[in-house]
């Protein structure tokens, strides 16, 4: 029994185990979720299924506070109150584009200037 808490010790403080760590966290910042196989096969070196294993739950269990600190997803109330905001934004750069198009090309039907 002491000899499997050493060996769990040792593991974490891996300098191997740290680059698996790095690693899930680049590929989440890329936008994809760390798995084993990925890991296995981005890793420099070979990586045994417990080590990627290993190395995915410490990112998941380092991974879930900062979720939470994120906050929680908007409302639908928040989410179409920033659609209109944007709308109205939108609707303002259309008007500011038409006012300059218009000094720049006469209207249809009005006489051009000589």
């Amino acid at each position: 029994m002491l000899v499997l808490g050493s060996t769990v010790s040792i593991f974490m403080s891996n300098p191997h185990s740290d680059q698996l760590f790095a690693l899930c966290q680049q590929l989440y910042q890329q936008g994809t979720t760390p798995n084993i196989a990925l890991l296995r096969a981005k890793a420099p070196g070979k990586v045994s299924i417990t080590q990627a294993i290993d190395a995915i739950k410490r990112f998941n269990s380092a991974a879930k506070p900062a979720l939470k600190e994120a906050g929680s997803p908007p409302t639908e109330a928040q989410k179409i109150q920033s659609l209109e905001k944007r709308v109205a934004e939108l609707e303002a750069a259309i008007t500011v584009l038409e006012q300059r198009i218009s000094s720049v090309i006469p209207e249809a039907g009005a006489p051009a200037p000589e």
